[in-house]
């Protein structure tokens, strides 16, 4: 375990979690009104010299995540507070890029291990959802049970599904 974690500090995933620790505060407890700094972290995440493949990836996994979100949104099983002008608000949007930001650093681990992303896509997927609605930035709109069930049951296929975008796109390969 030090080793794992010793090799992970070296490599920036530790930082690169910290900084997505830092986007997730931004937007959910300063929502649109600092959106302005949360465009600022998203730029510091592509000053590095492969910057045109990360954001790639970001664009592309924040762009299903957003999908997602949108149909759970229309299908009722949450409302963001308060309520956008569009579907999604924009603090949510960039909180979708920030956590694409992680996929190559901090969770780049995850690649090639689609069970273990699987399993935690389940449960810490759902958290992420619970802690925005201790803070008021998204309320549950059907039952709590129910709707972490099914947070869980896409986000045991989200993870895995970015897991594997993110090693496509680095171009690499691993083994399991």
């Amino acid at each position: 375990m030090a080793k794992f974690v010793a090799a992970n500090a070296l490599s920036g995933a530790i930082p690169n979690l910290l900084w997505f620790q830092l986007c997730w505060f931004v937007a959910v407890l300063g929502r649109e009104k600092l959106i302005a700094v949360l465009a600022l972290l998203l730029l510091v995440r592509l000053l590095q010299p492969d910057w045109r493949r990360e954001l790639y990836l970001m664009v592309t996994c924040a762009s299903i995540g957003v999908i997602v979100d949108a149909v759970l949104t229309h299908l009722e099983f949450f409302v963001f507070i308060p309520d956008p002008m569009m579907t999604l608000p924009f603090w949510l949007i960039g909180l979708w890029l920030a956590f694409s930001g992680t996929l190559n650093a901090g969770l780049a681990w995850l690649q090639g291990r689609l069970f273990l992303s699987a399993l935690l896509g389940a449960v810490f997927g759902p958290l992420s959802y619970f802690a925005g609605m201790q803070l008021n930035a998204v309320k549950f709109e059907q039952n709590l049970f129910f709707t972490m069930l099914i947070l869980a049951l896409i986000w045991s296929l989200l993870m895995p599904l970015f897991s594997y975008l993110a090693w496509r796109f680095k171009g690499i390969t691993h083994d399991s």
